[in-house]
């Protein structure tokens, strides 16, 4: 299933059932069978059902969903309540989201194979509806063509239509206003924003809980305040650029993620889910957008990636990151032609301020080093810290010997400089040995080992200096 929501649809379908609402005398089940329309036109790739909860029966009854065979309703018609009663039963006893990949293969389905077979179910994904009060009313069941588990933002959108479900029964039960249904619009985390296609991406409708980001309505639509001015600066050339992109393959529906500035100058991450509409002669009249709110996601995922890859004591690269961006400059200097330099470095006399100082002592001074090695290196150079007092350099673009020569250098200067620590002063020095690709290999690991093999021979020749890697030098 397309996990890019249809907004166009979104709109107009919620408007409609805002609109059935108003009628009193339509009935609920025709309100419902709308609804589960709706979900189909937002979804084209998931069936719908609703379900309505008997207390006194403990079971589900009269199912609605337009797409489904009348047989296969009637079969969940009287469906009981239990740990094992398929996703719908299930999540009403369990008044919780249920999620079922494989129908076929989950034991909770394991009553209902030859349904599941007869009509061909895959997955079932099923969440209660609830009032604001806690009272279950029912079920609303998503059916996937494919066996699989919804996305986070699925969920998310799934959830506004249980809550837009479950004001619908309200209203219609105890005549409530119709402050209800859009209640669930502004309660949702999704931002619905319709852009009108000019430059800048001028706003003609924007849904009111734009003020979760601090903003209002008329900021945009009075003020006439382009969204692009809230895009973070450093994210809108790649956006305007991947929407043009997008526009021009004739793509009418597309998923970006991009930074926003709030209204009080903040940082947010937004998952942005877009939908073009065309006129029918293919010119474009308006461009739609859910939003929704990631940073918490995005924020998770570059810690989880930030351990990963960089040295917890230094903040440095390790070894890992070290490895991976040597490989992917292997690869671009074998059809570049162009020369890559790795040193390994080794402090010469480390293990005196271990010995003098203790261990946390040690670990200032290889937070210090680590700097002063980062600031004798060009932007492009990448520094790792190996483990203990070895470090890894990768110098890219490298045309001649003196080039390395210059780097190697202003290392062993930088490090060679007086440590004063505790009122003791210290002299550091540096051992560097020194491979070159292509021309000492093209391998990651065997780069590495001969850089290593050229510093066990410079600090066997009397330390403080560089060595390049010779064939005859053995590994």
């Amino acid at each position: 299933m397309s996990e890019l929501v249809n907004v166009q649809h979104l709109l107009k379908e919620q408007s409609r059932i805002i609109e059935m609402l108003v009628a009193e005398n339509l009935p609920l089940s025709k309100i419902l069978e709308r609804l589960t329309e709706t979900i189909a036109v937002v979804f084209p790739d998931v069936r719908a059902t609703i379900t309505e909860y008997n207390e006194k029966l403990h079971s589900l009854e009269n199912p609605i969903g337009p797409r489904f065979p009348r047989a296969y309703l009637d079969s969940m018609d009287g469906l009981s309540v239990g740990p094992k009663a398929g996703s719908c039963g299930t999540s009403a006893y369990i008044n919780d989201l249920v999620i079922v990949e494989d129908a076929m293969v989950d034991p909770i389905w394991e009553d209902y194979r030859d349904i599941v077979e007869t009509y061909n179910i895959k997955g079932c994904w099923s969440i209660p509806i609830v009032s604001a009060t806690g009272h279950l009313f029912g079920t609303l069941a998503f059916y996937p063509d494919e066996c699989r588990a919804p996305s986070q933002e699925e969920v998310q959108v799934f959830n506004q239509f249980s809550h837009l479900a479950a004001m619908i029964i309200d209203k219609k039960r105890s005549e409530e206003a119709l402050r209800l249904a859009n209640r669930v619009i502004e309660n949702s985390p999704a931002v619905i924003i319709r852009w009108k296609a000019e430059k800048g991406w001028p706003i003609d409708y924007v849904s009111n809980n734009i003020n979760q980001f601090g903003y209002t309505p008329g900021l945009f639509l009075k003020e006439k305040i382009d969204f692009s001015l809230i895009v973070h600066p450093k994210d809108l050339a790649r956006v305007e650029g991947e929407v043009d992109e997008y526009l021009e393959r004739g793509l009418d529906k597309f998923k970006q993620e991009y930074r926003i500035i709030t209204a009080d100058g903040k940082i947010r991450w937004i998952d942005d889910r877009t939908t073009v509409t065309r006129n029918e002669h293919g010119e474009i009249l308006y461009i739609e957008g859910v939003l929704i709110d990631i940073t918490e996601r995005k924020e998770a995922e570059q810690q989880v990636f930030y351990l990963a890859n960089n040295d917890p004591l230094t903040g440095i690269p390790n070894r890992r990151y070290f490895k991976k961006k040597l490989e992917k400059e292997l690869t671009k200097s074998g059809h570049t032609g162009d020369h890559l330099a790795i040193l390994y470095i080794d402090c010469d006399n480390f293990k005196q301020i271990n010995d003098d100082l203790g261990h946390d002592t040690g670990d200032e001074f290889l937070q210090h080093l680590s700097k002063r090695l980062r600031n004798c290196l060009r932007e492009d150079d990448i520094i790792a810290r190996i483990g203990g007092d070895e470090f890894n350099v990768l110098l890219t673009g490298v045309e001649k010997e003196k080039d390395v020569l210059k780097v190697a250098e202003r290392l062993i200067r930088a490090s060679s400089e007086p440590w004063e620590i505790k009122g003791n002063v210290y002299h550091v020095t540096i051992s560097i040995g020194v491979a070159i690709a292509p021309m000492d290999g093209t391998s990651v690991d065997d780069l590495i080992r001969k850089a290593d093999r050229a510093l066990y021979q410079a600090k066997a020749s009397g330390k403080n200096q560089l060595m390049w890697y010779i064939p005859k030098m053995s590994i």
